[in-house]
């Protein structure tokens, strides 16, 4: 489990270091530096072989495109280097260096120095107990790949940007195979597997709804029905003919409910096309992952995701130090990012909480009603 990352001359990063908790939500306005903390560990993850050895820095790759060495290099930084430290819990600690020393265009970054292949290989972000789900991933299709190398075999959910590709197949496959950990399951039901709690968790995000998984040749479709009253389903409903939340919210569902303990999961705007309320019920998941042992982290714009977390602070012990969250701002003067901790009480508040976090609806309110 990831204790803090330390970033150095990385894009928007002249000098960042960053406490992780086994919930870390990273907010602020747009530009700021989030999506960046996430790609620095996604280049990490692609650049890494099968033996768990890393030669260099892949700038282009499956999990993150971010162009050349010019793109990438800090502006208010000179040292011709980038270094990426990872601490981890049990005290173990991996250092990264790459070097710039290359032509502007190049995309791909030479190492100086790395941890051994044996440290890189027991750590959750380069095996597969690691999901990635991006802010690009795909809405309601026609029909979903399979890949049996990506599901199979790397237990992957997606292969591309995080864009969840595949996260029909895996469902399909290990459907049920896997059995949730009984921290996960949904309150009052009994059936512990994947299916049957995606199925659960999907009708508490999204009232009435049923997913069903459809085998079609070397491909799959997604299907849905609804319940109504008098315990009778309309007729399946083709996933295109259903709005985006439902598809959308799959991939988190399928990625925390198959999770373990040890395990690290990315999301980017858990909150997309959702209702606010199911947001607020998808946190309550996401609070079950991280008291189980599951370490998440949460790019989010959204209120309701942070008030999630902040819930759940409130109404239970033991929270309040599991979770880290930062609201992201910018030294214009040096034209790099600011993250800043949220101090977060154990009874949900947070103390003196920075301008701009979260308080458009006060400021809302205030040119409407006057107060």
């Amino acid at each position: 489990m990831i204790d803090y990352l330390r970033l150095k001359d990385f894009k928007i990063h002249a000098n960042l270091e960053l406490p992780f908790g086994r919930l870390t939500i990273l907010t602020g306005q747009n530009g700021m530096g989030k999506s960046s903390v996430l790609q620095s560990l996604l280049l990490l993850r692609q650049s890494c072989d099968q033996l768990g050895h890393i030669t260099g820095l892949n700038l282009k790759g499956d999990l993150a495109d971010l162009g050349s060495a010019n793109d990438v290099e800090c502006q208010s930084s000179a040292d011709g280097a980038m270094t990426i430290t990872l601490g981890m819990k049990d005290g173990q600690k991996l250092n990264f260096g790459f070097s710039y020393d290359v032509e502007p265009h190049d995309t791909f970054l030479p190492a100086i120095v790395v941890p051994t292949a044996d440290m890189v290989k027991g750590n959750a972000l380069f095996g597969s107990n690691f999901q990635y789900i991006s802010a690009f991933r795909l809405g309601p299709q026609k029909g979903y790949e399979r890949d049996t190398n990506i599901v199979q075999y790397q237990r992957q959910i997606s292969k591309v940007n995080g864009q969840c590709e595949y996260v029909v197949h895996f469902l399909s496959y290990y459907g049920k195979r896997i059995r949730c950990i009984p921290e996960l399951m949904l309150e009052g039901t009994t059936d512990d597997t994947l299916e049957g709690q995606v199925q659960s968790w999907m009708q508490h995000v999204s009232p009435r709804v049923r997913i069903n998984v459809e085998s079609v040749g070397s491909d799959f479709k997604l299907n849905y029905k609804f319940s109504r009253e008098g315990q009778t389903m309309t007729e399946e409903m083709a996933a295109v003919n259903v709005g985006y939340g439902v598809t959308y919210v799959l991939p988190v569902l399928v990625a925390i409910l198959s999770a373990t303990p040890g395990s690290l999961i990315f999301i980017e705007n858990p909150e997309a096309h959702i209702h606010p309320r199911a947001q607020s019920e998808l946190m309550k998941l996401v609070m079950k992952a991280v008291r189980a042992g599951i370490q998440i982290v949460i790019e989010t714009h959204s209120d309701h995701i942070m008030n999630g977390a902040l819930v759940a602070i409130a109404g239970e012990d033991g929270y309040a130090g599991m979770v880290k969250a930062y609201y992201f701002e910018r030294d214009d003067a040096s034209h790099t990012s600011v993250p800043k901790p949220l101090n977060i009480l154990d009874d949900g508040r947070i103390v003196s909480p920075p301008k701009g976090f979260f308080d458009q609806i006060d400021l809302d309110m205030k040119a409407i009603m006057g107060f």
